[in-house]
């Protein structure tokens, strides 16, 4: 009888990774078990619920109405589970976790994610400190932070890979660069990897540039572009998250790809920190935005 129907969660976490990446193969991946086990996951709780909660095609997945009704549903579920057996484990991590954050994060799902990681461990208390990378990881060098999540070039190993991301030049809609002309750069003070990276692109390229906006703020930089100051070198996300114009393919040099991470005080994450960056590393697909729309 429905009023006798116990959900199991493993079958809402299987709906919930395809849900979120609206991929078979994707979610798999992400929980660790084969397409089929994740197929069978949804199709038992379909078969539950009555309903249908994904439209499938050779092609394509989609989210039925009920389907997206039962996403916020779901992680309330899972979310209580969770403080419940987190409260009662007799092991249940204590303590506080210093966390540094860039701002371009806090743009995708990380908040989302953090949020879900605290009423997960209600014993574990988590500050948080936003800026640049290059600021973060003194501060962590220095004691001062326990994890901090940013952005890092793709030569460096420093840190746990997240995820990597494609680096786009934003300007204002219309704009354009000619040859002759020299790039009006909208960038973060000395230091940030994509003021580097972009000031190592245009010199490679042979193409003249200036500064002409500077900010540790990355709002203050975007609000700069807007208001016609000049061009920023951004992640690629941003153009979802903040509705950005890009430059048209071509009209910039191609900047190298980044790489988002989350690093420790210690070469292997301990305790607290590590059960951070595992409940990160395992909403990879959640944490990048291009996966789905912001």
């Amino acid at each position: 009888m429905k009023d006798q129907m116990h959900l199991d969660p493993f079958h809402l976490q299987s709906f919930l990774a395809v849900a979120e990446t609206l991929h078979f193969t994707s979610a798999a991946q992400s929980q660790g078990v084969s397409q089929s086990t994740i197929s069978q996951h949804v199709s038992r709780l379909e078969e539950q619920l009555g309903t249908r909660l994904l439209a499938r095609s050779t092609k394509s997945v989609r989210l039925t109405e009920d389907g997206t009704a039962l996403i916020g549903l779901a992680r309330q579920l899972l979310q209580c589970e969770d403080s419940i057996l987190s409260r009662f484990r007799q092991e249940a991590p204590r303590g506080t976790i210093r966390l540094g954050v860039t701002e371009d994060l806090l743009l995708t799902r990380f908040p989302e994610i953090l949020g879900t990681f605290r009423a997960s461990h209600p014993s574990l208390q988590i500050t948080m400190t936003v800026g640049l990378s290059a600021y973060l990881a003194r501060l962590l060098d220095q004691g001062e932070l326990d994890v901090w999540c940013g952005m890092r070039r793709t030569t460096e190993t420093r840190g746990q890979k997240l995820w990597t991301e494609d680096m786009r030049w934003y300007a204002p809609t219309g704009t354009e660069f000619p040859a002759e002309q020299s790039i009006p750069l909208v960038t973060f003070p000395d230091g940030s990897v994509t003021r580097r990276l972009a000031i190592e692109t245009l010199n490679k390229a042979g193409r003249a540039w200036h500064l002409a906006f500077t900010s540790g703020s990355l709002g203050a930089l975007l609000a700069a572009v807007r208001a016609g100051y000049g061009v920023t070198p951004q992640p690629a996300f941003l153009r979802n998250a903040e509705h950005l114009p890009h430059c048209a393919p071509g009209l910039l040099p191609e900047m190298p790809q980044v790489e988002f991470i989350a690093s420790t005080r210690h070469q292997t994450a301990q305790g607290p920190e590590e059960l951070l960056i595992r409940t990160l590393c395992a909403h990879i697909p959640r944490l990048q935005p291009d996966l789905l729309p912001l």
